[in-house]
């Protein structure tokens, strides 16, 4: 049964890799929606910051490998707002805050520690939190019409 359950997050994991890595050509704000983007990183620390608003907000990508991974997400817009965030390094922050009429959140994370946040504001809300570590923290607060979520945490 432990291997069926590694084999599963295994899985889910390269599912998130695969949908991270086909949308990370052109997924930043640009100017004319409205944003901001702080990327910061060396060898042991990487730290991003996205903040997007407007009408048409475009899809975050962000995928961070370092030893300590930290990543703040704020999009605001008036149809749909998406974000996908993998994390792989020792120890993983997220923290995602999401309003618009469709939010959709993409989470995963491999380490020994891993702590996401995720607020959404919408009428459908969805939010997928994969982690994988031996300590993972996972708080998602939904107020919406329609809300989905799915989280899988699995020790290593």
């Amino acid at each position: 049964m432990r291997y069926g359950r590694e084999f599963l997050a295994l899985a889910v994991l390269s599912a998130v890799t695969s949908v991270a890595s086909e949308a990370s050509a052109g997924s930043r704000p640009s100017p004319a929606v409205g944003g901001l983007v702080r990327a910061w990183t060396n060898g042991n620390v990487s730290i991003e910051t996205v903040v997007e608003f407007g009408n048409n907000p475009q899809p975050v990508t962000i995928v961070e490998n370092s030893r300590i991974n930290i990543a703040r997400v704020i999009e605001i817009g008036t149809g749909t707002v998406d974000a996908t965030i993998v994390q792989n390094g020792t120890r993983n922050y997220v923290d995602v805050i999401q309003v618009g009429s469709t939010t959709n959140a993409l989470i995963g994370q491999s380490g020994v520690s891993n702590i996401a946040d995720i607020t959404q504001v919408g009428n459908s809300t969805n939010a997928l939190l994969l982690q994988v570590g031996d300590m993972n923290t996972g708080a998602v607060r939904q107020f919406g019409r329609f809300n989905w979520l799915a989280i899988f945490q699995f020790g290593r």
